[in-house]
């Protein structure tokens, strides 16, 4: 009984969900369109009643969001989209052949399925590129890329793709902060046995 009320206490859990109560809350208000104190406790008693009555799975908390470096990875984030947008915009009007495109493997070793996802979405924003393939074993992504016709273009997703993958693990899974959870999620080893890639090669193209 006490390593329940232990787990139930983790002010890891509390803040997460803490956290989407308010977001909720939030979503509620800006529905209807009000700041008002009648729309904001409405929210709030709806936002309960969502998380009592309809509980999303639980996700295990493991890491610890570093409010700073979370708000420098939306920053960067941001000015990426920004840059690939033009960088497209430019790729579709220029006076030249289409670019080559290729599907290129790159790591991305966060602990979390979670953040994996997250990480994954985040570059699915960015134009120019979707990913195509997660390895959730190896920890690669397989990211179809629209310019990939030099090396220097090969370069450049390579780091876009490391810096993404860096501040994902300053923001939520700093080794200092991590703690593993009994109920953390790994894919089955046996679906993927024998296809696993070697590590150390993180240069591997598919054209």
């Amino acid at each position: 009984m006490a390593r329940k009320v232990r787990m139930r206490l983790d002010p890891r859990v509390v803040g997460s969900r803490v956290f989407m109560t308010l977001w909720l809350t939030v979503a509620w208000v800006m529905l209807w369109g009000s700041l008002e104190i009648g729309t904001i406790v409405a929210g709030l008693f709806a936002a309960i009643v969502v998380m009592v009555l309809l509980p999303l799975p639980r996700v295990p908390v493991e890491g610890l969001l570093r409010p700073l470096s979370t708000a420098w990875l939306v920053i960067v984030v941001a000015y990426y989209l920004v840059r690939s947008s033009i960088v497209v915009a430019w790729l579709s009007v220029r006076p030249q052949a289409p670019p080559r495109s290729a599907v290129l493997r790159a790591p991305m070793r966060l602990k979390s399925d979670f953040n994996l996802a997250l990480a994954v979405n985040t570059l699915n924003l960015m134009p120019g590129g979707i990913v195509v393939r997660v390895d959730p074993v190896a920890r690669y992504v397989y990211i179809h890329v629209l310019d990939a016709g030099s090396t220097k273009a090969v370069e450049e997703f390579r780091r876009q793709t490391a810096h993404v993958e860096k501040l994902y693990l300053r923001a939520f899974e700093r080794p200092e902060d991590w703690r593993p959870s009994p109920k953390h999620y790994s894919a089955p080893t046996e679906e993927y046995s024998g296809r696993v890639p070697d590590r150390g090669d993180d240069s591997e193209e598919h054209r």
